[in-house]
C-alpha cells in the first residue's frame, strides 16, 4: 500500500517475484516451483498436485526433476503405485529447501514493506509538488 487511507495512492501496491537462476538466466525454480513442492507436502501426490496447480503430470515431473539436477539433491521420495497406491512425498532435503524458501519469502516481505514506504514517500512528494 503506498500511503494512508485517503492518499492518492493508498490503492496501489508495489509486487515483485523471485527466483532461481543459473548463470545463464535459466529459471531453475519459481513460484510455481515451489507451489508444487508446498502442494505435494500436502496431497503425498505429484499427480494430484500437478492437477491442483492446472499443469500437466509431465510438467510437474520435469520441473522437479531440473530443479534437483541443479540443486544436487532429491526433493522427493516416491514409492510406487500397487494395491495402497503410489506416494510422492518431500523428502528432508525438500522439506529443508521449503522452510528456507518460505523463511526467505517472510523476511523479504518485512524488507520490501519499508522500501515500498520509503518509495510511495518518494512519490507522494512527487504528487504534493503538482
Amino acid at each position: 500500500m503506498a500511503g494512508h487511507k485517503g492518499q492518492p495512492y493508498y490503492d496501489i501496491f508495489l509486487r515483485y517475484d523471485m527466483w532461481l537462476e543459473t548463470v545463464r538466466k535459466e529459471r531453475i525454480l519459481d513460484g510455481e516451483g515451489f507451489a508444487l513442492l508446498l502442494d505435494i507436502d500436502r496431497t503425498g501426490s505429484l499427480t494430484a498436485s500437478a492437477r491442483n496447480l492446472g499443469m500437466s503430470y509431465r510438467k510437474a515431473w520435469g520441473l522437479l526433476h531440473d530443479v534437483e539436477h541443479h540443486l544436487g539433491f532429491l526433493l522427493t521420495e516416491k514409492r510406487r503405485g500397487g494395491a495402497a497406491g503410489g506416494r510422492t512425498l518431500l523428502s528432508g532435503d525438500g522439506r529443508q529447501l521449503v522452510r528456507a524458501y518460505n523463511s526467505l519469502i517472510h523476511e523479504t516481505d518485512i524488507a520490501m514493506k519499508s522500501i515500498a514506504k520509503v518509495f510511495f514517500n518518494r512519490v507522494n512528494e512527487i504528487n504534493e509538488g503538482k
